[in-house]
């Protein structure tokens, strides 16, 4: 998996989030956790705890508005660049 790709995986996944769609997001984000703890060819250059933390917290973010503004913010600056 290329860093594009790891980016593009999760903002399909801010996507779902945004539109509330939890469902999707668990699954998606379960899907990606296991591919990046599972497989070789992940990126080495990308923040691992951020990225870990941000697919794992789904369930967080949803009871926990404070804890979710949070998270979303880091996601969308990673996203960005930032």
């Amino acid at each position: 998996m290329t860093l594009q790709e790891l980016r593009l995986e999760l903002a399909v996944i801010l996507s779902e989030e945004e539109a509330r769609n939890w469902d999707c997001v668990e699954f998606l984000s379960d899907r990606l956790a296991s591919r990046l703890t599972a497989e070789r060819d992940t990126p080495n250059d990308y923040p691992v705890e951020g990225v870990i933390g941000y697919l794992v917290g789904y369930t967080r973010r949803q009871a926990d508005d404070g804890f979710a503004e949070q998270q979303v913010k880091w996601m969308v600056s990673y996203l960005r660049g930032h």
